[in-house]
């Protein structure tokens, strides 16, 4: 905040400077210029705040002065006093609002605190150290001995002053901090090099108990402990991983599981004592806890007992033990990670395989028959699904369209599928009905999958000329014809999905399918799609689109609008089931 108290100071002082005048202010610059040299040219904060101090109380015969510089939240420490009770050293007082001027502490009507902690000391005139527009500190000088105000020269001059000293002490500061900074350096170069050589040795290991062993070893021969134990987050859970001694046998590392969601707050050792608020542990006979940080979260602890030479842990070791704590547990992270995506290449192998599997199987091309418009799809989900369809012709009059859905995911759902195509194939090639032909595909299911496996099936038999068709629903979504006049008939003569029984027989249906009508047969991937809120896309949707633009479109633009409509229904949302569409009309 500016204040004007200074200006009207000024204004009652003020004159015009005569050349007599002009001469002192040359050599108040020349002195300045000698000041500046001084302080500059050493590094030592005392021996500045000192001169900062004296040069000012004799040029100006001043009894008292005072330096203190700025810390925190408006706190100012006392550094240096002259004239003054060495009492006052190193306390400090609160200033706020200080103005970035030159200030006489009698003439600046205020209520602060400090104004008065100023005038007990009898400090009359205050003077920021301003470095970058930036507040240091400030220096204070006591009234001169020979009653006489301060000059407006004056006040230029110790301003000018105590800008240059501004400099030079953040230059000090600058140069203490990093004397700290080296003197610390030395003693972290051979803990770095421990930590490097000890990281090495980690980094080369990619199983969880290879690392914890190696940990061990570490904290054994750097930190003189042999009675440790170490606890690592697993699925949500803590477990006990690794200990060493028989300070801590199982029983008692177990029960110190139940303080680790506690701990789990923690950011740096933690050494236990018996006022703590885990003196639980101190009952354990744990000295030391070491939190096992990675990514900002706690995966884990190392619980310490006492040292073999049974000297406290001091600082530098707590530091070089955090941080192998750390080293360590990016080794853990690491491992998992190395296994994970071991697994996700296998994993991923296997639905390539699945996969490829499952393209042999569908069709590779859309047969072509006079006066039918035929079209079938499949639209892979990201699993592997077990979603079939197939046309097989018979002879120059017959042909066979199927579609199925088999459980399960993944190359088991694969190869049951290829199962299916198998037999199917060779089952048509003889004389069997369509209830023959799944009987004895539920037979072969049966026989060759568990109870968790199974099929639904759908199969139909067209005489193309004729329009006439059988059919066998083996507990498949049914299929639906619409007719011209937009009526729909459903498909559901049958019986039980395939492979959940054995010996089951299955009925046929019987149908016309005339000029104009369209026959839609799909997996449940098409009724079960999901929208962002889990809703499904239902046989009433599907029987909706179907009586919109079944009779408009052709079977392939039917199908592939069909499918850009369950892409906006799903709006994103990540499906689980392939989408398996086929569609014959006749013309």
């Amino acid at each position: 905040m500016k204040l004007s108290y200074l200006g009207s100071f000024r204004e009652r002082h003020k004159n015009e400077l005569q050349s007599d005048e002009l001469d002192k202010r040359l050599l108040e610059l020349s002195a300045l210029f000698e000041l500046s040299q001084l302080l500059n040219s050493s590094l030592n904060l005392k021996s500045i705040l000192d001169n900062i101090l004296l040069i000012p109380m004799g040029r100006m015969m001043l009894s008292r002065g005072i330096g203190l510089l700025k810390k925190e939240n408006d706190q100012f420490k006392i550094v240096n006093v002259k004239g003054v009770s060495k009492d006052w050293l190193d306390k400090t007082v609160e200033i706020r609002n200080f103005p970035d001027e030159p200030l006489l502490v009698s003439e600046f009507e205020s209520d602060f605190k400090w104004v008065g902690f100023f005038k007990e000391l009898q400090i009359e005139l205050l003077l920021p150290l301003l470095f970058q527009d930036e507040n240091k500190g400030i220096i204070g000088f006591s009234r001169k001995l020979n009653a006489q105000p301060f000059t407006i020269d004056e006040i230029d001059f110790l301003s000018s002053l105590s800008n240059i000293a501004a400099q030079a002490i953040e230059n000090a500061l600058m140069f203490e901090q990093l004397k700290k900074l080296n003197r610390s350096l030395d003693q972290k170069i051979q803990e770095l090099n421990t930590l490097f050589e000890i990281g090495k040795e980690l980094n080369q290991i990619f199983d969880e108990p290879g690392i914890l062993k190696q940990l061990s070893f570490s904290l054994m021969g750097q930190m003189l402990v042999n009675q440790f134990f170490i606890v690592l987050r697993k699925k949500s859970e803590w477990q006990l991983a690794f200990n060493k001694g028989s300070l801590f046998p199982q029983a008692a590392c177990k029960k110190v599981l139940s303080f680790c969601d506690q701990l789990s707050s923690l950011k740096e050792p933690l050494m236990v004592h018996d006022e703590s608020d885990y003196s639980g542990l101190k009952k354990l006979k744990i000295q030391l806890v070491v939190p096992m940080d990675i990514k900002g979260k706690v995966e884990g602890f190392i619980f310490l007992g006492p040292r073999m030479d049974q000297k406290p842990y001091d600082q530098l070791q707590l530091e070089f033990i955090s941080t192998l704590a750390n080293i360590a547990m990016i080794s853990i992270e690491n491992s998992r990670l190395i296994q994970e995506t071991i697994e996700k290449e296998r994993l991923e192998e296997e639905l390539n395989i699945a996969r490829s599997i499952q393209d042999r199987l569908l069709p590779s091309g859309i047969p072509a028959v006079t006066d039918y418009d035929i079209h079938g799809l499949n639209i892979p989900s990201k699993q592997v699904g077990g979603d079939y369809f197939d046309i097989i012709r018979l002879n120059e009059e017959e042909i066979i369209f199927t579609i199925a859905d088999v459980s399960g995911k993944g190359t088991p759902a694969a190869l049951l599928m290829s199962n299916l195509q198998a037999g199917l194939h060779t089952l048509c090639d003889e004389h069997y009905t369509l209830a023959q032909i799944t009987s004895k595909l539920n037979q072969l299911i049966f026989r060759n999958t568990s109870v968790e496996h199974f099929i639904t099936f759908f199969i139909l038999k067209l005489n193309c000329p004729t329009g006439k068709f059988e059919y066998v629903n083996a507990g498949h979504n049914p299929p639906y014809i619409l007719h011209p006049d937009q009526s729909i008939t459903e498909l559901l003569t049958g019986g039980l999905i395939l492979g959940v029984m054995q010996n089951v027989s299955y009925e046929m249906g019987y149908g016309q399918f005339n000029r104009g009508d369209l026959l839609l047969m799909f997996t449940d991937g098409v009724t079960e799609c999901m929208d962002p809120d889990q809703n499904d896309f239902s046989e009433q949707r599907v029987i909706e689109f179907l009586k919109t633009h079944g009779n408009k479109l052709s079977s392939k633009a039917f199908n592939e609008l069909l499918v850009e409509r369950l892409d906006q229904f799903a709006g994103g949302f990540p499906q689980m089931d392939d989408i398996t569409l086929l569609t014959v009309k006749r013309l």
